[in-house]
């Protein structure tokens, strides 16, 4: 790819990824702050689907990758396909624990996922602005997961 069009990838990139950091952050606010245990509960919940689902993207883009990517020899390509689902699958038996437990489980799938991505990286030699942008968005929703699981586990929902 060209640096200018990695340039104005990496723009959107930033924009669609902190944009999407917004969601984490407001869910994880109203399910600590709200004055209604039943609006705080709603907020876990929804907390927690949203987790599922950004886990659920980040495994097709492990997938993806390992379709595509020339630079993955064999068994890193197969090992990259056999971890893209279990995001999705450790987000599904997220839904199985109480709210705590849950977010919790959340946090150190996005954790995972962030370290199977930053060592991905460098064999397909990402650019540095790719890794900060990725720590940046899984820092920001792993803090919100955990204040998340902190909500749920001092006001017992």
């Amino acid at each position: 790819m060209r640096e200018s069009s990695w340039y104005e990838l990496l723009r959107h990139l930033r924009l669609l990824g902190y944009g999407g950091l917004i969601p984490f952050f407001l869910l994880a606010l109203g399910a600590w702050l709200l004055p209604e245990p039943s609006h705080r509960t709603l907020c876990l919940m929804m907390l927690r689907v949203y987790g599922l689902s950004i886990m659920s993207f980040i495994g097709a883009i492990s997938w993806g990758i390992a379709m595509t990517a020339p630079q993955l020899n064999g068994v890193e390509r197969r090992q990259l396909v056999f971890w893209s689902v279990v995001p999705s699958l450790l987000g599904c038996a997220s839904f199985l624990m109480p709210s705590t437990g849950g977010c919790l489980t959340l946090a150190v799938v996005a954790a995972l996922a962030l370290g199977v991505d930053l060592r991905q990286s460098f064999v397909l030699e990402l650019p540095v602005e790719w890794r900060v942008l990725r720590m940046h968005l899984s820092l920001g929703a792993i803090a919100c997961l955990l204040l998340g699981a902190y909500a749920a586990s001092s006001s017992s929902v």
